[in-house]
Parts: structure tokens; sequence; C-alpha cells
């Protein structure tokens, strides 16, 4: 990822608001990008103040934007254009996130970027993509996941509504797959293919791809695919002695072996396709083995089974709250939460599950440095793009 003028990270200039280019930089900074946001001078990205509020600032700014630097300047200025195009220059790869037109508008499309910087990589996230009849469509959350048939729907007195605990995925997706390109597009930049290199990421399509299982089976066989609780009865979620609920999967032989000898089911020991050539088989043929399954690990708590099936090499899975799972040995292990600061008081925001090192091992956690404050980084950034000379002028902070 490398430029090659020293061997320096890349530098990402970023002109995206609220969550996928966000999101997308977020990844980039954690693997050791330098990446500026380019903010206004009244509301920033547009997370800032969303709430739930973390020290007074907004979690999704928070999440977002920790170890990012800002600058901030008023459209408005006359010298806005100055600063963008100082900015293009500065960076390695541009983050546009907006409507193919409005990108246009703004002069922030890749003709007007790559005029300015013929070697830039380029970045649109948009909502629906930069071509079909949906292309102009306002995109805003959870309606992109709605277009891609991800929206559950649970009906209550009569009005349409969505389960609790229901997270959107397009969008954050996107950010991923918007990181996952750009960091291809330097790559291929850095071999020597010829720029300007254009990277174009609809939610939309991020949230159809994540259907990749049901687009696969619905195109080819008419219908999606097998849902969870329907896989069988040897992959499937039962609840132990003390009522908390818990995945097994011995799918295969060996496993299943394991599985009835630690559950004393040796009666169901010998039952199984194995002799057709397939050692694996989750259980659907056999679903009068699930009330048989479902008693005998009904009969332990699900500490008493974790620990019988840790000393086993069954698959198998307590199902954790957020909660647990967060405050786990493994999740301080792998530095899933990592500490920072807003104004001074310590938090802790998620981490880029990646690392990179140069010997084997996962490598120690990145660091990560605040959020910025809007503008906090503007005379300093003004500096380096060589134009700290019109700190006053812009409109910002």
């Amino acid at each position: 990822m490398s430029e090659g003028d020293g061997g320096e990270n890349p530098r990402i200039a970023d002109f995206s608001t609220h969550l996928s280019g966000p999101f997308a930089s977020r990844i980039l900074s954690d693997l050791g990008a330098d990446v500026i946001k380019i903010e206004n001078p009244r509301t920033g990205d547009g997370n800032r103040g969303l709430h739930p509020l973390v020290e007074g600032v907004g979690s999704m700014h928070l999440a977002l934007s920790a170890g990012t630097r800002s600058i901030a300047v008023d459209r408005r200025s006359p010298h806005f254009e100055t600063v963008v195009r100082a900015a293009i220059e500065w960076a390695d790869a541009v983050i546009v996130g907006a409507r193919p037109k409005d990108a246009e508008r703004l002069g922030l499309d890749f003709h007007s970027v790559a005029k300015v910087k013929s070697d830039v990589v380029y970045c649109l996230i948009s909502g629906y993509g930069e071509s079909g009849p949906w292309q102009d469509f306002t995109a805003h959350g959870q309606t992109m996941d709605a277009m891609a048939g991800l929206v559950p729907i649970e009906w209550v007195d009569g009005a349409p509504t969505t389960p609790a605990g229901w997270r959107s995925s397009g969008t954050t997706l996107a950010g991923i797959y918007a990181a996952l390109g750009t960091m291809y597009a330097l790559y291929q930049k850095a071999k020597g293919v010829p720029g300007p290199l254009h990277v174009s990421v609809p939610v939309w399509g991020a949230a159809m791809a994540w259907s990749w299982r049901d687009l696969t089976c619905m195109a080819n066989l008419g219908e999606p695919w097998t849902d969870y609780q329907d896989l069988g009865s040897r992959y499937s979620m039962y609840g132990t002695a003390d009522h908390r609920a818990l995945i097994v999967a011995p799918a295969e032989q060996k496993f299943w072996h394991e599985f009835c000898d630690i559950a004393g089911l040796t009666e169901l020991h010998d039952r199984g396709s194995w002799d057709s050539g397939m050692d694996f088989g989750r259980g659907a043929a056999y679903e009068a083995e699930r009330p048989v399954i479902a008693r005998a690990i009904a009969t332990r708590t699900l500490a008493e089974w974790t620990t019988a099936l840790t000393a086993s090499s069954v698959p198998f899975a307590p199902v954790l709250t957020l909660g647990e799972a967060m405050e786990s040995e493994q999740a301080a292990a792998l530095g899933v939460m990592r500490p920072t600061t807003v104004g001074g008081e310590p938090v802790t925001v998620p981490a880029t599950p990646v690392r990179i090192s140069t010997s084997a091992g996962a490598g120690e956690p990145p660091s990560v440095g605040p959020p910025p404050e809007i503008g906090e980084h503007t005379a300093e950034i003004l500096s380096e793009l060589g134009i700290g000379d019109l700190l006053g002028e812009l409109g910002s902070r």
C-alpha cells in the first residue's frame, strides 16, 4: 500500500459523511493510513451529534472517526476549491460518498478529481451505483437494505415494523468493500498500473452481496438457502438446564461419534450415511433425533456443557450476549476493543480485526487515536498541503 516515496503509509482524503465512507476510512486508518476528513465547520461529517452520546460526542463519530484528522472548510469560502485541490494532490486515494450527480455537482466526481491528480485512486460510495434506474434515488440508512430484501418485517396491530435488535448491514458492508477496493487499487498503482483508478461501491450492491447464499440458490434453484433452524438436528441450537442457548454442530462422523459419547447418546452413535462416501451430515434425515438431543442438552448447564465440549474436538458455541462476548478473555486477547480518549476521558472503540506483522502470529493490535474535534487539525493540514497562508480565510475554526 505504500506509495514509493520513502515507503510512507498511504494518504487518504475523505470527503464522505455518515457511515460507509467513514467506516472505510477507519479501517484504512487502523491499517496505518493517514486519513484526513474534510468537514464543514458547522456540523462536521453528520455523525458527531447523533445519539446516543459518549462523553458528549456521538457514538458513531467516536467509533468511525477515531484515529483520523479533521480539517474544516466552508463550501461557501472562495478558497474552498483551492483546499479541495490541494487535498486531492496530497492524497494517494480520495473517498467520496454521494449520488453520482451530487458528486459531479460538488466537483468531486471521478473525472474532476482525475484532472487534479492523474494517478489518483478514486473511490465513490453511492446508494445504488452509477448506472441503472435507481442511481438517483436518495439513499439513507436502511433504505438500501430494504430494497435488497434484507429487512425483516413483523406486523404488530396491523402495522409493519422491524424486529427488536435488527441492524442494517449494507452501509457497514459498503465501507468494508470500499476499503478493500481502495487497498487493491493502491496495490495496483504500486505495481505500476497507470491511473487514475476508479473504485465504485454501491451500498445496495454491498447489501445484495451479503445475501450470496440466498442469491445463488434463488437464481439457480428458485428458492433461498435453507434457514438455520432447518439445517438439521446435528447442526442446531438447544436449551441447557439453566435456560441458556447452546449451538452444537457435530456434522462430521468423527464429531458425531464423540458428541454421542459425551451426551450419553450411544444408541445414536452409528446412525448416519457414512457409507455413502459423505463424511458430513447435519441430521436433516434424522429429525426424530432432535427431541432426543434436546433432552440430553437440557440435563446440564451451559457452563457444564462448555467444560465438557471444550475438552473435546466437537464444534460448539455457547450463544453469548454482546456484553459477554465483549468482556470475554478472547476479546481481550485479540484487542477487540481498543482504548482511546474523548475530551481527556478514557473510552473504548471497536478495532479493525486485521493484523499485519513481519512474523508469525497476529501482531500487536493497533493503537487508536481519539476522534478529532471539527477542524482540530486544520492548521497543521493546511501547512502540509502547502497552503497554510489560507488559515483564517476559510470560514473554518
